[in-house]
């Protein structure tokens, strides 16, 4: 089996409403070596969480009743943050629209494996390297302030 510790570190909220998922992902997180989430139920659990923690990437149910809600006040916190939704491949009625979001991923249920591995390391890996990118951003019109 190959290595599938993780090199990046952050913090991961989920939220879906089934139980075998929240486990499923816990299984993936602990695997990994991910030490900083929190499993919720509902969009209104979820966003308790916010008020309380910052999160690098959550992972959530599109079926949630609030997850609208949850997505305008997730990114009101952290323009930056990722999320990973999850749709049922069964019953689709909503159209995919999130799906075209630069901080969005989407995934189909039953979720397997490797793919939520490689979704997970991706968003968490993609928040990094953005905040890295401010961080030079910033460091140069310091520089340039200093230097003029």
């Amino acid at each position: 089996m190959r290595d599938m510790s993780c090199e990046c570190r952050g913090r991961i909220l989920v939220v879906d409403q089934d139980d075998w998922c929240r486990e499923f992902l816990s299984s993936i997180f602990k695997l990994i070596g991910y030490e900083e989430f929190k499993l919720v139920a509902t969009a209104a659990e979820a966003l308790k969480a916010l008020e309380e923690t910052a999160y690098d990437l959550i992972i959530a149910d599109l079926k949630l009743a609030e997850q609208q809600q949850l997505l305008d006040d997730s990114r009101s916190r952290d323009p930056n943050i990722r999320f990973i939704l999850m749709v049922h491949q069964h019953g689709l009625s909503q159209p995919l629209h999130y799906h075209y979001l630069e901080q969005v991923e989407v995934v189909f249920k039953p979720l397997t494996l490797d793919d939520m591995v490689r979704k997970i390391r991706h968003a968490i890996h993609q928040k990094h390297l953005r905040r890295m990118e401010e961080e030079i951003r910033r460091l140069k019109q310091e520089t340039l302030r200093l230097l003029f």
